[in-house]
């Protein structure tokens, strides 16, 4: 059970790794604690990790949920630029926002490309 543990973590941190340490980094996962274990083992080592999708169109994904639920700006933020590190563009992240406004709403959809846009000048 230890090495399968072991496993989970590796993949989680190389899964990180391969988006730039976003979101979060090192520092950002130690000061969540056990959350940031769950974070690692679990949405990255087991379920970002799965076969089927690719990095790129799980993080498009994930943009398009956090947009939608609204409220999340931080994490909108990290995957934006989760996203751009897994190869997806600006041009196919803001299509993916746009794609969230018949479903949540104008504002969420205009809050997640207000963000792409801050990220865009940085």
């Amino acid at each position: 059970m230890e090495s399968e543990e072991r496993s989970r973590r590796q993949r989680g941190l190389a899964r990180l790794a391969e988006l730039d340490d976003e979101p979060g980094g090192e520092e950002f996962l130690a000061n969540l604690g056990d959350l940031g274990d769950y974070t690692v083992d679990f949405a990255f080592g087991d379920v970002h990790c799965r076969e089927g999708l690719s990095v790129r169109d799980r993080e498009l994904i994930i943009l398009a949920v956090l947009t939608s639920l609204g409220g999340l700006d931080p994490q909108v933020r990290a995957h934006v630029r989760a996203a751009r590190a897994a190869g997806a563009s600006d041009r196919e992240i803001e299509e993916t926002l746009i794609q969230t406004t018949p479903y949540a709403g104008f504002p969420r959809a205009i809050n997640g490309l207000k963000i792409l846009r801050e990220e865009q000048k940085s």
